[in-house]
């Protein structure tokens, strides 16, 4: 439910709804209402904007981002050429960690997960961190 997921956004946020509401400048009435009614779209989309989050997410959208998701896009997004190729080595790494570690083949203790080399550049593989 729409009332829900503001609910959820504003305790992450630690936010209470009549702070969201001042800050959008609608009155408090409005917050207590979204238990019954979806409010607008341009109402919604300035909500989603003071929440940092989607109105997909907000509306419960199939295949919406999560507000986590929606910032790593942000910083993705503003990160110079640099930033971008950190930010995807940081993930395809985490990601090779996670797939190795579902699939049961997590590392011993001390056993380190093998890191690109720097010799063996090609498309395919992951290039180490400038």
């Amino acid at each position: 439910m729409f009332i829900d997921r503001v609910n959820e956004r504003l305790k992450e946020l630690n936010m209470k709804g009549s702070d969201l509401c001042n800050k959008l400048e609608i009155p408090t009435s409005n917050y207590t209402q979204w238990k019954t009614y979806i409010p607008r779209g341009t109402l919604i989309k300035r909500i989603a904007d003071e929440l940092h989050t989607s109105a997909d997410w907000l509306l419960e959208r199939q295949g919406a981002n999560t507000p986590e998701i929606e910032k790593l896009i942000s910083n993705y997004k503003e990160a110079d050429k640099r930033g971008k190729e950190t930010i995807n080595n940081v993930a395809e790494l985490e990601a090779q960690r996670s797939r190795k570690e579902k699939n049961d083949e997590k590392p011993s203790t001390g056993q380190k997960i093998p890191f690109p080399s720097r010799e063996k550049d090609t498309e395919d593989e992951l290039k180490p961190f400038a």
